[in-house]
C-alpha cells in the first residue's frame, strides 16, 4: 500500500516450497476484496503521504509510532 511494485519471498519459498505463491496470491485477493479494492494497482500507494487527505496528521502519527517503539539499549 506504500507503493512497492515487488515483494521478496525467497525465504518463504525456500522454507515452504513453490506452493506458497498460490497461498500468498489467494490471501492477497481475499484481502483486497475484503477492503473493497478492485485491484492491486488500486491499493498500491493508497497509504502514501501523497494520497493522504491530511498529510500533517499522517506525519504526526508516524512520528508518534517511532517514539513509542524506541527502546533504550542500556
Amino acid at each position: 500500500m506504500a507503493g512497492a511494485h515487488a515483494v521478496q519471498m525467497v525465504s518463504e519459498l525456500l522454507d515452504n516450497g513453490l506452493g506458497e505463491i498460490k497461498t500468498v496470491v489467494d490471501g492477497l485477493a481475499q484481502w483486497l476484496e475484503a477492503h473493497e479494492y478492485d485491484s492491486l494497482a488500486q491499493a498500491r500507494g493508497s497509504m502514501s503521504h501523497e494520497k493522504s487527505p491530511n498529510p500533517g496528521a499522517f506525519e504526526r502519527a508516524n512520528y508518534m509510532k517511532v517514539l513509542q517503539s524506541w527502546r533504550s539499549n542500556r
